[in-house]
């Protein structure tokens, strides 16, 4: 244990000499100016996710079965931007000396471990969601036959996946005391292969298979299909700067080893993938119907019979 809190006490060391050492390049004014940026982010984040969820809530025709799923990754995402968000605004302010905070190896590994519970809980939706879609490609008759036990199950699994990846996380930098984030990204790597596996087999199915008859029920399924498919590759599309840079630059230097462009890009590819979390709801309204009368109707734009009436 006397090894441990030396380890620690030096690693708290090092980040004060980083932070100080950092600002020769990167001025303070620089990190709160990009931290305002972040916070803007998480404040859209927020408010974007709290009207999808309320609308899903409130309309009896958005909340069906099929779409738990999906309210389940708008509640990821509003995590994602208030608490995610905000220990990661607490540690930047760290890094860059803005304040100083030092909390126990212990405390420090819980706030990795929520730091990164959420993302994962995003990620794991996704792929989740591209499973539920491709069953719903290649099955649609038994799809429609599923009852809502099978999808809370399946929103249950998303959510016990996260915790226990993150209490891997939690065990693993409290008893090594080391940031190496290869476990952490397996989830992600797993969850991408399945992605680009179900969607690839989605679109082999629709427009290289057979096709049976396009009643109004197949060509809605489809309809989303298409819709969740955009969401999902736009979300990895804003993530994936961020990812890439990580691996190749961030996970292997230091800040202070860092030029002040880098690290500005660093904050711009991080804000890129922040921004993920915004994108399901403004594609939701743009290609789904009732999801955008919905919408038009809580926010008092159009009268509620007016509404349902060209349903």
């Amino acid at each position: 244990m006397d090894k441990m809190a030396n380890d620690s006490l030096d690693k708290q060391n090092e980040t004060l000499i980083e932070g100080r050492l950092t600002t020769l390049t990167f001025s303070p004014s620089e990190c709160i100016a990009w931290l305002i940026v972040l916070c803007t982010v998480g404040i859209a984040i927020l408010t974007v996710n709290s009207l999808a969820v309320i609308v899903y809530l409130k309309e009896p025709r958005l909340r069906k079965p099929s779409m738990y799923l999906v309210i389940s990754l708008a509640v990821a995402d509003i995590c994602v931007g208030v608490i995610t968000l905000s220990i990661d605004v607490f540690n930047i302010g760290r890094k860059f000396s803005l304040w100083e905070y030092y909390l126990s190896p212990a405390g420090d590994s819980i706030l990795l471990a929520v730091l990164l519970l959420f993302p994962a809980a995003s990620v794991t939706n996704l792929a989740v969601i591209s499973l539920e879609r491709m069953h719903a490609t290649f099955r649609p008759f038994k799809h429609r036959l599923l009852t809502k036990w099978i999808f809370g199950a399946s929103v249950g699994f998303v959510w016990l996946t996260a915790v226990l990846n993150s209490a891997f996380m939690y065990l693993y930098v409290l008893f090594t005391l080391g940031r190496e984030f290869y476990q952490y990204l397996s989830l992600f790597a797993c969850c991408f292969s399945i992605i680009v596996i179900s969607y690839m087999s989605i679109v082999a199915k629709m427009y290289c298979g057979t096709h049976p008859h396009h009643n109004g029920a197949v060509s809605r399924e489809r309809k989303l299909t298409k819709t969740l498919f955009i969401v999902t590759a736009v979300s990895l599309a804003l993530v994936l700067p961020y990812t890439v840079s990580f691996i190749f630059v961030f996970s292997k230097l230091t800040y202070y080893g860092l030029s002040s462009q880098t690290i500005h890009l660093s904050f711009f590819s991080l804000s890129l993938a922040y921004a993920n979390s915004l994108v399901n709801p403004i594609f939701y309204a743009y290609r789904i119907p009732e999801f955008k009368r919905a919408v038009s109707s809580f926010l008092g734009c159009t009268p509620r019979a007016q509404v349902f009436s060209s349903k």
